[in-house]
């Protein structure tokens, strides 16, 4: 018989870390444990089943692996989150990765900077999550997330919503329409055969131990054209790792 969630035992907390770090290099410290009780219990309240139970599930069920990872990986965004970086952009940028895109708001940002200067760049956003993607394919928002747009790319990328979409906003076709999303786990999936002229892979490093950094960006790096830059969060460094990128100033990379 079905019984209410408990916390996590220890043991089981270094199992569900351990598949959590194998699948995606995100490090969950002992700090993380309230965290982790918190989002899996969710999921378990939703199937009825115990922690043991679960993990036994996502051992042996693809996808429920990819729930699991997916409802453990979601990070909050919102538009236009460390704008000074959009700096980098000309235009002469027609292909932009952002590599680790939640639930849109930092792609769509990137487009709506982009339409309202005239640069036509098409924008591959990637997650590991696909709830997230799937909001970001929607590309319907609170109005309330609007507050750190500038008013005149709200009023030229934006489309606010009325009667039962009062308290919405959409993104304007035409932005919307410059930005594709694609499920990417940046840990295990083969990178595109696409060169890009910038990659933005921001607020993700944060959560990965050196090793992982190293073989992430290394690996990014493949896909960025000669002369290409590469952008992190503000929170973030590549110190004490190898890689073959050139600092250019706080959280800008360029490729040799």
């Amino acid at each position: 018989m079905y019984q209410s969630p408990c916390k996590l035992t220890n043991k089981q907390f270094k199992q569900y870390r351990n598949i959590v770090y194998n699948e995606c290099g995100i490090t969950l410290n002992d700090d993380k444990k309230e965290l982790l009780n918190a989002r899996l219990g969710r999921r378990l309240r939703e199937l009825k089943m115990a922690a043991e139970e679960y993990l036994e599930l996502i051992r042996s069920d693809g996808e429920e692996l990819k729930a699991f990872v997916d409802v453990i990986s979601t990070n909050h965004t919102f538009f236009f989150r460390e704008a000074q970086a959009f700096h980098i952009i000309n235009e002469d940028c027609r292909s932009i990765w952002c590599a680790a895109s939640s639930s849109g708001e930092e792609p769509y940002s990137l487009a709506a900077y982009c339409h309202s200067r005239g640069i036509r760049a098409s924008i591959l956003a990637t997650d590991i999550s696909d709830s997230c993607l799937n909001r970001g394919r929607r590309g319907v928002y609170a109005i309330d997330s609007s507050k750190h747009i500038p008013a005149p790319i709200l009023k030229q990328c934006f489309q606010k919503g009325r009667n039962h979409c009062s308290g919405f906003m959409r993104i304007k076709p035409e932005v919307k329409n410059a930005v594709q999303f694609e499920r990417f786990n940046l840990l295990t999936d083969p990178v595109p055969g696409t060169k890009f002229d910038i990659i933005f892979c921001r607020n993700v490093m944060i959560y990965f131990d050196n090793q992982t950094k190293e073989k992430v960006v290394n690996k990014l790096c493949r896909t960025l054209n000669k002369g290409g830059h590469f952008i992190i969060g503000g929170a973030e460094s590549l110190n004490g790792i190898s890689h073959p990128l050139k600092y250019m100033a706080p959280s800008v990379y360029r490729q040799p």
